[in-house]
C-alpha cells in the first residue's frame, strides 16, 4: 500500500504523462491571463499540445470556490455571446454546452471538456483539457488567430447571463500559438524610446497625431539593427490607442523640421510626406516583437536621415477632453549586425472608399492585390516573411494573406478567422513563408454588417474600414507597398450601369449612399460581388519614398486582376465531415 507522500508523487507523475507536460514546462511554456469578475479573482494558464492535438488549461484560484459557485470559460466565435462553446465548472464536476439565443447555458449531449485535476479543498485549483477540434457542431474549432474568450460567474441553478447575480466579461488572447525561439539581447544592445510628446488627444472620434523626432547625430556614425520592438501605451489610455506607426524619413535637404500635432493640420511641415517608410507598426493588443536571429531592421549609419516620424491613431468615441498621451515605442538596436535587414510591407486594400461594403450583409469578402509586377521588385533570390499582423476596423470578422505561385494557392501567410479590432497580435509565423518575385499575394477580409444601416466606407475613421497585412520578412526590398482598389474608370461604368450619370459631380461614397436610398437589393450585393472580384485593379506598388515605381506599362492603372486557383493547398479541416460553430 503507498503512503500519502509517494501516492501524490507517483499522481503527479501519471498527470503529466496524461497532459503530455511536466509541471515546469506548463508555467514556463504556457499562455495565461490574471482574471477578476465580480468577486472572483483567478489566474488561467493553458499550454496546447500540438501532438496529442489537445489543450490543457489550469486555473488557480485566489480563494477556493464555494460549493454552490460555477465558472464558466467559453470560447465565442466572434464575440457574441450566443452559441458561445463553454467548459463549466462547479463542486467538483466540469461540463460541456453552449449558450443559446436567449443567454442560458445549455449542456452538450457529448462532453467533450474532461477534468483531470480538482483541487479545490487543497490549493483551490484544477486542471481540465479539450480538444483542439471535436466535430462537435455546438463546439468551437480551436485555431491559430484570435481567441475571444467568454468568463462568467454565478451561483446554484443561475443559468442565464442576463440575470443580476452572473457576471461575465469577454478577454482576447490566442489559444493556440507555436513556440517561438526568443534569440538572446546581447549586452552591446540599447535602447530607445520615441513617442508622442504630450500630445493633446482633441474630443473628437477620431484624430491622427503626428510627432516628427529628430534623433541624435551619433546614431549615423555607425549602422545598427533593430532587434525587438516594444509599444509604450500611456497608462489610462490603452482605451484610445487604436494603433500607431513608426516612419524613417527620407529627405534631401538638411532642413529637418521636428513636429508635434495633428496629422492633418495645416501647419504640419511639406516635408513630413517624405516620412514614409515604416520601421515599426503596432494595433491594440500587439506585444513585444522578436526579430528571428537572422534579421533586424536597418537603423543608423552612414547616409541615414536622424528624423523619424510617430503617427498614432486615437479612437476616441465618447470624445473626452483634455486626454495628453505620450504613447509610442520602445527600440532595442544593436550595433552586432545580423545576416540580413529586414523590412516591412503592407499589403491589402488601399484606403479608399472605393472598397465599400453594403449593410446588413453577414459575410460579404473584398480581396487586396498584390501582382506578380510588384513582386518582381522583390530580391531575385526572394524574401521570407516571419510575422504579419492583419488589420480592419469594426466590422471585420475574418482575414488572410493567400500565397500563390503560377496562378496556384500554395499556402497562406497568416489566418484569423476569429478577428477582433480590439486585439490585433503580431502573428510569428511557425515556418516562414518563402516568396518570390512574380507570386501573387492576395488579403481577403470578410466583414460583417449586419448592424448597420448605412453603407461602411473604406477610409481612416474607425467607422470605416480597412483590410491591411503588415508583414515582416528578410532581406529588405524596395516594396514599401503592394495594395489595390478597383479599378477608377471601371467603378464609374458601373456606377453609370446602376443608373448615376459619368458627368456626376458626386462622391463615390455619395453614389454608393444614393443607391442604398434608392433601395439596395440582394441582386444589388451579388452585383458589387461580382465587380470585385472580376475587375481590373488600380495598383499601389510604392517604394519607400511613397512614390509608384516608374516605369509599368500601364502606370499601375486598370492592371489585370491575376487568374488564381486552388491547387492542392486545402483547408485542415473539412467542414463538413468535422462541423463546429465557427463554420
Amino acid at each position: 500500500m503507498m503512503t500519502g507522500k509517494r501516492f501524490v508523487a507517483v499522481f503527479v507523475l501519471l498527470l503529466g504523462a496524461i497532459l503530455g507536460f511536466g509541471a515546469a514546462k506548463f508555467v514556463e511554456d504556457a499562455s495565461q491571463m490574471q482574471v477578476k469578475l465580480g468577486k472572483l479573482d483567478f489566474h488561467l494558464d493553458w499550454d496546447p499540445d500540438f501532438d496529442q492535438q489537445v489543450v490543457n488549461f489550469a486555473v488557480d484560484f485566489e480563494k477556493p470556490l464555494e460549493a454552490s459557485r460555477w465558472l464558466l470559460i467559453g470560447f465565442s466565435d466572434h464575440g457574441f455571446i450566443p452559441k458561445t462553446d463553454f467548459c463549466l465548472y462547479q463542486n467538483g464536476r466540469l461540463l460541456d454546452g453552449y449558450i443559446d439565443n436567449a443567454w442560458n447555458l445549455m449542456f452538450e449531449i457529448h462532453q467533450d471538456c474532461h477534468l483531470i485535476l480538482d483541487d479545490m479543498a487543497g490549493a483551490g485549483k484544477i486542471v481540465f483539457q479539450r480538444k483542439f477540434v471535436t466535430c462537435d457542431i455546438r463546439d468551437y474549432a480551436m485555431e491559430v488567430g484570435t481567441t475571444q474568450f467568454l468568463f462568467a460567474t454565478g451561483t446554484g441553478n443561475d443559468r442565464n447571463l442576463n440575470l443580476s447575480t452572473v457576471d461575465h466579461l469577454f478577454r482576447y488572447n490566442q489559444l493556440l500559438q507555436y513556440p517561438v525561439e526568443r534569440p538572446k539581447i546581447d549586452e552591446a544592445a540599447r535602447t530607445l524610446e520615441i513617442t508622442a510628446i504630450d500630445a493633446h488627444v482633441p474630443a473628437q472620434e477620431t484624430t491622427y497625431w503626428c510627432a516628427i523626432v529628430k534623433l541624435d547625430n551619433s546614431i549615423q556614425e555607425r549602422k545598427h539593427h533593430i532587434i525587438q520592438l516594444e509599444p509604450i501605451i500611456t497608462k489610462g489610455n490603452e482605451h484610445i490607442v487604436h494603433h500607431m506607426e513608426v516612419y524613417h524619413c527620407v529627405y534631401e535637404t538638411d532642413a529637418a523640421e521636428e513636429y508635434n500635432g495633428n496629422c492633418n493640420a495645416d501647419d504640419k511641415p511639406k516635408m513630413a510626406h517624405m516620412c514614409s517608410k515604416v520601421i515599426a507598426a503596432w494595433a491594440m493588443g500587439a506585444d513585444t516583437l522578436y526579430y528571428p536571429i537572422e534579421a533586424g531592421m536597418p537603423f543608423g549609419g552612414k547616409g541615414f536621415r536622424p528624423l523619424v516620424m510617430v503617427e498614432i491613431h486615437y479612437n476616441n468615441p465618447k470624445k473626452i477632453a483634455g486626454i495628453i498621451d505620450n504613447s509610442g515605442f520602445r527600440f532595442t538596436y544593436t550595433p552586432n549586425l545580423r545576416p540580413f535587414d529586414a523590412g516591412i510591407m503592407e499589403l491589402g486594400l488601399i484606403y479608399s472608399d472605393a472598397n465599400s461594403i453594403p449593410p446588413r450583409q453577414t459575410d460579404f469578402a473584398i480581396s487586396g492585390y498584390c501582382v506578380a509586377d510588384c513582386t518582381s521588385k522583390l530580391p531575385p533570390s526572394g524574401i521570407k516573411i516571419f510575422g504579419s499582423q492583419l488589420h480592419a476596423h469594426l466590422t471585420g470578422r475574418k482575414l488572410w494573406t493567400s500565397h500563390y505561385r503560377d496562378g496556384v494557392k500554395i499556402g497562406e501567410i497568416n489566418r484569423d478567422n476569429h478577428f477582433s479590432p480590439h486585439w490585433q497580435h503580431i502573428q510569428v509565423l511557425q515556418k516562414q513563408a518563402y516568396v518570390l518575385p512574380g507570386d501573387t499575394l492576395v488579403t481577403t477580409c470578410v466583414y460583417d454588417t449586419r448592424d448597420q444601416n448605412e453603407f461602411v466606407f473604406g477610409g481612416y475613421e474607425i467607422r470605416n474600414e480597412m483590410c491591411v497585412n503588415y508583414v515582416y520578412y528578410y532581406p529588405a526590398s524596395e516594396v514599401e507597398v503592394c495594395k489595390s482598389a478597383v479599378a477608377n474608370r471601371t467603378l464609374t461604368n458601373w456606377f453609370k450601369y446602376k443608373g448615376i450619370a459619368k458627368t456626376s459631380k458626386l462622391a463615390i461614397s455619395e453614389k454608393y449612399a444614393k443607391l442604398a436610398a434608392a433601395g439596395w437589393s440582394d441582386e444589388d450585393t451579388l452585383d458589387l460581388k461580382e465587380l470585385y472580384s472580376s475587375a481590373p485593379l488600380n495598383m499601389a506598388c510604392l517604394n519607400h519614398g511613397g512614390d509608384l515605381f516608374k516605369g509599368h506599362p500601364t502606370g499601375w492603372q486598370k492592371v489585370a486582376r491575376p487568374e488564381t486557383f486552388a491547387g492542392v493547398y486545402g483547408k485542415e479541416r473539412a467542414d463538413y465531415e468535422c462541423p463546429s460553430m465557427n463554420d
